[in-house]
């Protein structure tokens, strides 16, 4: 005759086990990741910005108490030829943003607009610009 500790024992770990596989198959987060190309554009010359190595920051929409928060995802550095691969959330508004040395742009995606494998055009402009 068996103990009724080792029966709660045995259930409390087919329980668990059984939460860990279901955890495990809901993982939609992973599904939703897509692979975008963004590409530094000078604004002036509508060309690529070849070896200027600009910062590429992106953020993801999170939860705020009456305004959305704005969480930094990851910060990339271009390439030779100006542009970066990443990783991002499809379901979320996202951020992204391209510094240089005093030049600077932005884009705001929301959810649905981005496509697997796109690539995204961000124009950059000088700091004096914006001021006038």
């Amino acid at each position: 005759m068996q103990s009724p500790i080792h029966k709660e024992g045995a259930i409390i770990f087919v329980l668990f086990f059984m939460l860990l596989f279901v955890n495990c198959t809901w993982k939609g987060n992973l599904n939703n990741k897509i692979t975008i190309k963004i590409n530094s554009i000078d604004e002036k010359s509508k060309q690529r910005r070849k070896n200027m190595f600009d910062t590429v920051e992106v953020r993801k929409e999170g939860f705020g108490y009456l305004m959305k928060t704005f969480k930094v995802v990851g910060v990339y550095r271009t390439d030779s030829t100006g542009s970066v691969k990443i990783n991002i959330d499809s379901t979320k508004i996202n951020q992204i943003f391209v510094s240089g040395l005093h030049e600077y742009g932005s884009e705001m995606y929301y959810p649905g607009y981005l496509k697997n494998n796109q690539q995204v055009d961000i124009e950059v402009r000088s700091y004096k610009d914006y001021w006038e």
